[in-house]
């Protein structure tokens, strides 16, 4: 016969990894990791615009296309998809469905707005804007340029509580039934 507390520990272990399997699969809530955007989201004709994307594998590059700039290709860097497209200087002015091609899954799709005119040259009257020619030193290192680890927060959490648990249950089994004296 199977003590209670044995008993209780399979069921816990059993709930353990069926939390574990559920919070680790790839299912449908995993299409709103598909998206793209543009920056920015208003440009005028001859201007750079910078596209940011995710598919559901950020490994494999992805085309991105619009009527705005056609066709350009987005590759993996840093956990995401990224690139640049050049607004072409005869783009009317209206506003372009900019579509993300994902090699599998789903796609995604964003608006960009053309403008009528490009860069705004500076004003003649008003002193002259500074332009900083570096970022600031905050001390942040190269801690910005490391992979993408999010990912594995919570799967590897969840192992070490299970690793914990086994542990757990064989000492309180290596040390026997309790027998009062």
């Amino acid at each position: 016969m199977v003590s209670v507390t044995r008993r209780g520990a399979v069921v816990l272990m059993g709930l353990l990894l069926a939390a574990v399997a559920v919070l680790v699969a790839d299912g449908p809530a995993r299409a709103a990791d598909v998206y793209v955007q543009v920056t920015p989201s208003r440009v005028g004709p001859g201007e750079l615009v910078g596209i940011r994307a995710s598919c559901r594998s950020t490994r494999e590059a992805a085309s991105v296309e619009s009527d705005a700039f056609g066709i350009v290709t987005v590759h993996p860097q840093h956990g995401y998809l990224s690139g640049t497209a050049t607004v072409p200087t005869h783009t009317r002015p209206g506003t372009y469905r900019v579509k993300l091609l994902c090699v599998e899954g789903p796609n995604a799709s964003t608006m960009l707005t053309v403008t009528a005119g490009g860069h705004q040259p500076p004003r003649p009257d008003g002193p002259p804007q500074p332009h900083p020619s570096r970022g600031p030193a905050t001390g942040f290192g190269g801690a910005d340029g490391g992979p993408d680890l999010g990912g594995l927060v919570v799967p590897g959490g969840l192992g070490i509580t299970v690793a914990g648990l086994v542990l757990a249950m064989l000492a309180a089994r290596r040390r026997g039934p309790r027998t009062p004296h």
